[in-house]
């Protein structure tokens, strides 16, 4: 039993003596491996989340770049629009060469029921562009499609479907009742006595100030303005002139205006510089200046961590040009 006990013993003090604890080197050397390890998966993370912000940032300004150009291209594209009676309209654009605007008495004698822009909302150049686009009124109730003569027509199934356009760019326009009986438009039975006034106004613009300025605004006819997009740095249109040997050049509205060529202009191009809505780089950007069409733009030195891009397209006139430009 003894001799059993002592063998254990000895077992047991060899095994003692055969194990070893972590030397220091190796405790160093793991620590080390660890920390560097777990600095990769941090920065790893890290870059993973600004990457993360950074392509949250550019979907934000690629949806609110797709909803300012949606909403210029519905109305400019129908700039001109003479109606589906004809009236010869004589220019697409509320321009600088255009006086004080009144308006005029519509054909049962009672008063315009929209307004007119005020000169300030004129298309012109500036630190910040305007643009005024100018159609004529169909009346959808004036006819039904087979040409019977309407009296009221309070559901959209009833009204013409060739009067295409009598709203503003916020839903304003010609509309004057609840029959939806336009009495302010081009119809040659109950619209304007001069049927070339019967216009609907839309303005576009950037307005704000400070460091969140630039939100993009379209007044129409019965005015009340309101704001459709925010966080745009600044927006610019150029216009097509049509020359006499049929091509295309781009003016700004200041050299269209100087020489009275707006009844010429068949397209218009728009460049809008969007901006991430907060900042987004760790320190300022480099990159201070943008250009947009044929104007630079600085950016101020509060915004200069924030993303920005320029976002381009060009608008055919329907009205004014039946061609397809290239």
């Amino acid at each position: 039993m003894n001799h059993q006990h002592n063998k254990l013993k000895s077992n047991n003090k060899l095994k003692a003596s055969t194990q070893k604890g972590i030397s220091l080197i190796e405790l160093l050397v793991s620590v080390t491996l660890g920390a560097f390890l777990l600095t990769g998966v941090v920065t790893n993370l890290i870059g993973t989340k600004a990457s993360d912000k950074t392509r949250a940032a550019i979907n934000e300004m690629d949806a609110n770049a797709r909803m300012a150009i949606g909403a210029l291209r519905q109305t400019i594209l129908h700039a001109g629009y003479m109606s589906m009676n004809n009236i010869r309209l004589e220019t697409a654009f509320y321009s600088e060469k255009d006086g004080t605007l009144t308006n005029p008495t519509c054909s049962d004698g009672s008063s315009r029921d929209y307004l007119t822009p005020t000169q300030n909302k004129r298309t012109r150049d500036g630190t910040r562009d305007f643009i005024t686009v100018v159609t004529l009124a169909d009346n959808p109730c004036g006819k039904n499609a087979s040409g019977d003569k309407l009296t009221t027509c309070p559901n959209d199934a009833d009204a013409n479907p060739n009067a295409l356009i009598y709203y503003d760019c916020v839903g304003g326009g010609a509309k004057r009742d609840t029959a939806r009986v336009t009495r302010c438009s081009t119809d040659p039975d109950i619209g304007m006595t001069d049927p070339t006034q019967a216009k609907i106004y839309s303005s576009f613009w950037l307005q704000g100030s400070g460091e969140n300025s630039g939100t993009l605004y379209c007044q129409g006819s019965r005015g009340g303005a309101q704001p459709l997009v925010d966080d745009m740095e600044s927006i610019q249109f150029l216009y097509g002139v049509k020359n006499s040997d049929d091509s295309i050049s781009y003016r700004n509205a200041t050299s269209v205006n100087s020489s009275d060529l707006w009844g010429n202009v068949t397209s218009v191009q728009v460049a809008i510089l969007m901006r991430s809505s907060t900042n987004i780089l760790t320190e300022n950007s480099d990159k201070t200046k943008y250009n947009l069409l044929d104007k630079e733009i600085t950016i101020p030195d509060n915004r200069l961590r924030r993303l920005f891009r320029v976002y381009t397209t060009t608008i055919n006139l329907e009205n004014r040009n039946k061609g397809a430009l290239l």
